[in-house]
């Protein structure tokens, strides 16, 4: 399952850049597991967004994202974060941490709290949600 067909063609802006990357990671980390596949899925998010990315790079994104938060923090953080980003980058932002939460084929009920907290602090509406999910799973198809 690849989670490139959902990344940008070009990289992000870099002062928004982070906000996407942040989200994404916990959305990766609210289940208190961070697997190997959701490990890899995150290296493809960070090069996608970032335009390139070293092992370094992504180590030390860990690094930071997890000390800024603990792990009942979690939705706060995802709440204050949200709103940061421009119209056009929150759907992508919410694709990303959707494929993100589906990776590991484990959907957990933490997942989908803090993608309910996610779809409320950027201000989508259902008929946008149910789009930009269809549009993930149509991505993680075409892979099978």
């Amino acid at each position: 399952m690849s989670i490139a067909k959902i990344l940008p063609s070009k990289p992000v802006a870099s002062e928004h850049a982070d906000a996407i990357l942040e989200i994404a990671y916990l959305m990766t980390a609210v289940d208190g597991r961070l697997g190997d596949d959701e490990l890899e899925a995150y290296r493809e998010v960070v090069a996608g967004v970032r335009g390139k990315a070293s092992s370094a790079d992504v180590d030390a994104l860990l690094s930071r994202f997890a000390g800024n938060v603990a792990h009942q923090e979690i939705a706060e953080r995802v709440r204050a974060i949200g709103p940061t980003l421009p119209d056009d980058l929150r759907g992508l932002a919410f694709k990303i941490a959707t494929a993100l939460s589906l990776v590991d084929l484990d959907s957990s009920r933490d997942e989908e709290e803090l993608k309910d907290v996610l779809i409320d602090a950027l201000g989508l509406d259902d008929e946008r949600t149910d789009a930009l999910t269809q549009e993930v799973y149509m991505a993680f198809d075409a892979d099978a």
